[in-house]
């Protein structure tokens, strides 16, 4: 299959690049005109920006079950933990991609063992079943969700599931191995433009709320 093994370089080698390179610069982007508009829009927000509180609070938001919005939804909390552990560990530390980055020239890191690799791909992929389902029948949720967010699920969902295929060799595990490159490399291009951009926007928002809760109000936002 000459054409898939040409489609496999290029997404592993200059498409793998080139989504990095649109993410870094999306989000360079979105940070400058996020800051601008700040300024613009809010200019007590510089004043009042208070590295202990929003540490503080972004310290006490990451701690599972330490706010209560997170206590008082046992379950969503556990799911959402599965889910982020699976999407933030696998990329880097799964040993396949592990040798991509390093043949990238991007990072040396230590690699998993399989088993915990397996563990992790399959608590992901199940937490991620919940989240959708929370997303698709729960009213409060379905209420204030886009296509774009349901088309983002589903793609992350492929992304989980052609990884699994072709970590385990199933039928057209060649092919499998295409669509979860071509869907990691969609999905690292989109980060600055859905809501995926959370990753590098939750430390301002977070400081943010923290700052003005702590210096201003002189309460917790936890």
């Amino acid at each position: 299959m000459p054409m898939a093994h040409t489609l496999y370089t290029f997404m592993t080698g200059i498409g793998f690049q080139l989504a990095i390179m649109i993410c870094l610069a999306g989000t360079a982007l979105k940070l400058v005109l996020f800051f601008k508009g700040a300024a613009k829009k809010d200019k007590a927000f510089l004043a009042f920006f208070s590295f202990r509180y929003a540490g503080r609070s972004i310290l006490f938001h990451l701690i599972p079950y330490m706010s209560r919005t997170s206590r008082m939804n046992p379950e969503m909390t556990a799911m959402t933990i599965a889910f982020h552990a699976a999407v933030l560990a696998l990329p880097f530390f799964f040993s396949a991609h592990g040798v991509l980055l390093s043949d990238s020239g991007l990072l040396q890191l230590p690699r998993f063992p399989g088993i915990v690799s397996d563990i992790l791909a399959v608590t992901g992929l199940v937490a991620l079943l919940f989240l959708m389902g929370r997303r698709l029948f729960l009213r409060t949720v379905r209420f204030i969700s886009s296509p774009g967010d349901h088309l983002l699920l589903v793609s992350i969902v492929v992304l989980f599931l052609s990884g699994i295929w072709a970590h385990f060799q199933m039928p057209q595990f060649l092919w499998a191995s295409l669509f979860h490159m071509t869907a990691g490399n969609l999905l690292i291009a989109s980060i600055p433009f859905t809501r995926l951009s959370h990753i590098f926007y939750m430390p301002l928002t977070r400081g943010y709320a923290g700052s003005e809760f702590g210096g201003v109000r002189m309460a917790k936002d936890w």
